[in-house]
């Protein structure tokens, strides 16, 4: 008579859970086609770095008269 061993029972860890839940709100966007290039997310920006504008780099000195 052969004996198996026992499996160990795993617990679901937080971070384990939080990737299944994501994962699930991540196919429900994915199904509304809100992922397929059509809409443009909105970016937060970063308060801890300094703003950089742009500036424009050809500017004509006629044109500043």
């Amino acid at each position: 008579m052969l004996l198996m061993a026992k499996k160990k029972k795993t617990r679901i860890t937080k971070k384990e859970l939080l990737k299944i839940e994501k994962g699930a709100v991540r196919k429900e966007q994915k199904d509304q086609g809100a992922l397929d290039g059509r809409f443009r997310e909105k970016v937060v920006p970063n308060k801890k770095e300094k703003v950089t504008r742009k500036r424009d780099k050809d500017i004509d000195p006629e044109d500043l008269d």
